[in-house]
Formats: structure tokens, sequence, C-alpha cells
């Protein structure tokens, strides 16, 4: 499905989803935090592999090693108006 092989960081789910647990604890007790965690996890896999197709000739290296969701998310909106403009 994905260029390359898509392996999270301990970091990135660490502070990723680790938030997102503590938010979905607050507001649904464990079944949010479950929920929360285990769709921010899938969320985040989808973006860094989608981020990897539009970052190949570039910065796509760099981006597997240290980038997160929200990164992947921005340049996957870049790249879109990037190619519609290019």
């Amino acid at each position: 499905m994905f260029p390359t092989v898509v392996i999270p960081l301990v970091s990135t789910c660490f502070f990723e989803i680790g938030c997102a647990a503590i938010i979905g604890n607050a507001t649904g007790g464990v079944r949010g935090c479950v929920i929360g965690s285990a769709g921010s996890g899938i969320i985040m896999v989808f973006l860094v592999g989608f981020g990897s197709y539009f970052f190949n000739n570039t910065i796509q290296q760099w981006m597997l090693v240290y980038g997160g969701q929200d990164f992947s998310l921005w340049g996957i909106i870049e790249g879109l108006i990037a190619r519609l403009i290019g």
C-alpha cells in the first residue's frame, strides 16, 4: 500500500498518542482512552505512509525518522496544492 515500511517511533507514539489517551480518559473513561489511542495510532500510520509518498524525492528519509502527524498532514496538503499549481 505504501512505498515504504512504516514503523511508528516510540517518542512520537508517546507524545502524540499519549495525549489522545489522556484526553480520551478525561472525557470518556477507559473506553474513550482505548478508542482515542487506537484511532490516533491508525491515523498516524496512514499520514506518515501517505506523507512518504508525497516526499518521495525530497526529504522522505528525514520525515520517516523525525516526522509526526502534524508534519505529515500539512505536507500532504501542501503537496496536493503544489501539484495543482505546477
